[in-house]
């Protein structure tokens, strides 16, 4: 728990420097390049290149439960369905990589072990984003349905809530 707490801490204060980083008084457009955070599955950087007004690119690095190290890139299309310009819906698809450690069950749950191990999912992000008026920031949240093709095929989730900065 302490070695994720300070991850944790050390991400946050990335965040902190980054936002330093910018004058107060920020009116300029938005750029193509956004970087950040996301807390949720998993917890860590999160970033989103715009290839264009319809497309982007974006993922994250950071860790799930038990220590586990996750990174995720997805390829998403940009829509505006709402009477709003700042509010982007985005869905996609992409592929997720794990490593770390599982906890395996023995014979009839009396003993158990840990195993280190890496698998891979494929990804479909469905999320909502909100560029902040006269600042460089977007919030967002996103939900992903998993399919786990390894080590263990299978279903499973992740979600997040994202906070970007675009310098």
């Amino acid at each position: 728990m302490k070695g994720r707490t300070i991850r944790i801490t050390t991400l946050g204060g990335l965040l902190v420097c980054c936002l330093l980083a910018l004058s107060p008084h920020t009116t300029h457009a938005q750029g193509s390049f956004g970087i950040g955070l996301i807390v949720g599955e998993p917890t860590g950087i999160s970033w989103k290149y715009q290839l264009s007004e319809r497309n982007a690119l974006d993922g994250a690095l950071g860790f799930s439960p038990f220590d586990r190290m996750r990174l995720h890139v997805d390829y998403l299309w940009l829509a505006r369905p709402f009477n709003e310009r700042r509010l982007i819906l985005s869905y996609g698809a992409g592929l997720a990589i794990g490593f770390g450690k599982r906890w395996v069950d023995g014979r009839r749950g009396v003993f158990g072990y840990v195993v280190q191990e890496a698998g891979l999912a494929v990804r479909i992000p469905v999320g909502l984003s909100y560029t902040i008026p006269r600042t460089p920031l977007e919030i967002g949240l996103e939900i992903a349905p998993l399919v786990i093709l390894g080590p263990e095929a299978g279903l499973g989730a992740d979600g997040g809530v994202i906070l970007r900065i675009y310098p």
